[in-house]
């Protein structure tokens, strides 16, 4: 069922063992979003845990908390889970088994293609980061306490990963308010940029100029494509977390319209990740084999041998060129 934060805020004051779940293979907003919402309900004295299927590493692991989510799936039946930052409840893998089984369920939201899988969500499509909607909840959850700083950072950094630095076309004057907001008490948002967006490691340099120097272009250039295999990991010494951002190197290039990568997430398992412009839709693309999230920015999984994967995912991205 679809509400308002008022709805969820009821569900947390009734609530007393809440659940938080990340989306499997967390990003900075899943992350960023789901430890501030755990620090605000630890402040008002709530049983929080929180959850993520793929506990985080590189640079997300440094958030603060980040040493408190949890990878295990408790059998216990929670009060209250809230899924953050999660379009369909299968992105929570194994961790999909907490929601199902809590009392109540529900989700705090930005996609476009949440399908409301929750007996509550709280969802407001297409915002630049799940972490606007999750800030509404946590002002009222501590009302007339300020935010302190590590809530603030959080929100921060969940704004800055989600949004490309406010770079894309989904930050509207509320996000920059709200970032703002978080300024103002304190946050340094050009250490965050710098450290989350800018600072590279070599080896994650070197897997980017690896796989960039592979690109294949598309109908007429229209559609770019690149290919991160297990053999450019283990070149490399990277992994499947330090591709996050190389695929806008591609989308960047003049008279690229979609943008994608194909990343090896196991044998014949390929993650998907589609950058567009106003010329094509990501969600409609990522919707062909499953996935979503948002009109330039969206992704899902695919099974099968590469070249057929890749001829699909082509064929997809020319269907839905305009």
């Amino acid at each position: 069922m679809i509400c308002k934060q008022d709805k969820i805020y009821e569900l947390i004051k009734k609530a007393n063992d809440i659940a938080l779940v990340c989306h499997a293979n967390p990003d900075g907003d899943t992350l960023g979003s789901g430890l501030a919402l755990f620090f605000a309900l630890k402040k008002e004295g709530k049983n929080a845990e929180i959850f993520c299927a793929d506990a985080p590493k590189g640079k997300l692991a440094t958030l603060s908390g980040a040493g408190s989510v949890r990878t295990d799936v408790p059998s216990k039946a929670f009060d209250l889970a809230i899924a953050i930052d999660c379009s369909d409840i299968n992105l929570l893998a194994s961790h999909a088994y907490i929601l199902r089984k809590a009392r109540v369920s529900a989700c705090v939201d930005h996609h476009v293609s949440n399908n409301d899988y929750a007996d509550f969500t709280f969802v407001e499509r297409g915002v630049a980061a799940a972490a606007q909607p999750v800030y509404k909840l946590i002002k009222l959850i501590l009302k007339e306490k300020a935010l302190d700083l590590t809530i603030a950072e959080l929100l921060y950094t969940a704004l800055v990963t989600d949004s490309g630095a406010f770079a894309f076309s989904s930050v509207t004057g509320e996000t920059m308010r709200m970032a703002g907001e978080l300024l103002d008490l304190g946050v340094r948002g050009d250490k965050i940029i710098e450290f989350f967006m800018r600072d590279v490691r070599p080896e994650v340099f070197a897997l980017a100029t690896r796989v960039l120097n592979k690109a294949k272009f598309f109908e007429d250039g229209k559609i770019g494509l690149i290919i991160f295999s297990q053999e450019d990991f283990e070149a490399t010494g990277t992994d499947l977390s330090d591709t996050t951002g190389i695929i806008n190197n591609i989308r960047d290039v003049e008279g690229v319209f979609i943008a994608v990568s194909l990343t090896q997430a196991a044998k014949n398992e390929y993650k998907v990740s589609i950058r567009t412009d106003e010329h094509a839709d990501a969600n409609r693309i990522a919707a062909v084999f499953g996935g979503g999230g948002h009109a330039r920015a969206a992704g899902c999984r695919t099974y099968g041998y590469f070249e057929d994967v890749k001829e699909k995912v082509l064929k997809a991205c020319r269907d839905h060129l305009e």
